[in-house]
């Protein structure tokens, strides 16, 4: 089964999953929304086949409960959230992909020293400082993720509180689109795009915004990033889709490079 057709933003990519774990970490335990979350996330291999009644007498809940949860997370009803189930073959394969290998440990040590070599190779203390001032001058500086790369970015986040600057996230599930509408010149939008579909997306969102924006990508097509103010490719050559060391391990060390930048420049001197 193919994805819907059409986003319901053009910057949101909507993902019914990560959709629901927001709920299901976010609500009373027994809670009508957490119920409903977690037998939808237990019942996701087989979505397309659920039953609205059957759903209704198994979450003790009603129809209309069930269309307002849907609504409540961005859909318009029961037949919307099925629409969805192609989800769970395509991020199963991502995962599953990323775990089968026989000496996982070798694998994925050497997966981790390429990644760290690369970025080494192509992330330049000149960039770091180029994108450390940027945060540094913005009033508001605005991340745009996926959901499956925000994990890096929360703590890069985290770590910016204390150096006093406060950063916004946006990713599938969480944080405000609207905002970005408001950004102009004295602001700043970093992208944080594996293989630039949320990169065209800003670009088609946002084609006559003033605001200073930055792309951090594993592999975006050239063309894509010479449509950003900054731009950094991690990855000379197309990477596999999906999740990958690259995506896991050097977006981290990234971040964690830009913090150190930032305080060696704004906190240190």
């Amino acid at each position: 089964m193919n994805p819907p057709v059409g986003e319901r933003s053009t910057i949101r990519h909507f993902s019914l999953m990560n959709s629901l774990l927001a709920v299901l970490n976010a609500s009373p335990h027994d809670s009508t929304e957490s119920v409903l979350a977690r037998y939808f996330l237990k019942h996701f291999d087989h979505l397309d086949q659920l039953n609205v009644y059957d759903v209704a007498n198994e979450c003790f809940t009603s129809r209309s409960g069930i269309r307002r949860f849907c609504q409540s997370i961005g859909l318009d009803n029961f037949s919307d959230l099925k629409s969805y189930a192609w989800e769970w073959e395509r991020h199963r394969n991502q995962f599953v992909t990323y775990a089968a290998h026989e000496d996982y440990r070798r694998y994925l040590a050497d997966a981790i020293e390429k990644t760290i070599r690369q970025v080494n190779r192509v992330v330049t203390d000149e960039f770091l400082d180029e994108l450390a001032r940027l945060l540094h001058r913005a009033e508001h500086v605005v991340i745009l993720t996926s959901d499956f790369s925000s994990m890096s970015i929360r703590q890069f986040q985290q770590s910016m509180l204390y150096l006093r600057k406060i950063v916004h996230i946006i990713t599938d599930s969480t944080g405000d689109v609207a905002q970005l509408e408001a950004l102009g010149p004295r602001d700043a939008l970093i992208v944080v795009s594996e293989h630039g579909n949320y990169a065209r997306a800003v670009q088609t969102a946002l084609p006559h915004a003033t605001v200073p924006r930055a792309l951090i990508t594993v592999d975006a097509p050239y063309d894509l990033i010479a449509a950003f103010d900054y731009a950094l490719r991690l990855s000379s050559e197309p990477e596999a889709s999906g999740r990958t060391a690259y995506a896991q391990y050097g977006l981290t060390y990234v971040f964690d490079l830009l913090h150190n930048r930032y305080y060696r420049l704004f906190e240190v001197a």
